[in-house]
């Protein structure tokens, strides 16, 4: 069974958040145009030590730039009981684990559960009309 890698996505999708051209990327990490360009088009694979290179420079963890869409949209928080999504426009973002966004989703559909409950309680006529 093939593994689906996302170094060519993540690759190109760092070449556009930092507006460099893959002659730049590659000089930044010692590696020819040509090179960056077959990493993008999954004709070659790099290297360990260039995978290192390129998380540590862009700070970013090597499980998230193998496994990981970079530029796929994230929770970061919430507002008013909703999730907050990195590619919404808000003034200070802030990142919080995904297994804390995991626990808040959870809690906001406890919190639905606890609210119609306790409507069902105060109103037992209502909900069985509903």
């Amino acid at each position: 069974m093939m593994i689906k890698n996302y170094i060519s996505v993540n690759i190109l999708y760092l070449l556009k958040k930092s507006n460099l051209s893959q002659e730049d990327f590659g000089n930044f990490f010692e590696l020819g145009k040509g090179l960056i360009s077959n990493y993008i088009h999954e004709r070659a694979l790099p290297k360990v030590e260039t995978i290192q290179r390129i998380c540590l420079h862009f700070e970013i963890s090597i499980d998230d730039f193998i496994n990981a869409d970079l530029s796929a949209a994230k929770p970061y928080a919430t507002k008013h009981g909703e999730l907050l999504y990195s590619n919404e426009k808000e003034s200070q973002p802030y990142v919080i684990s995904p297994k804390y966004v995991e626990l808040l989703e959870k809690s906001i559909e406890d919190k639905d559960k606890i609210i119609k409950a306790l409507e069902e309680k105060i109103n037992p006529e209502k909900s069985k009309t509903a």
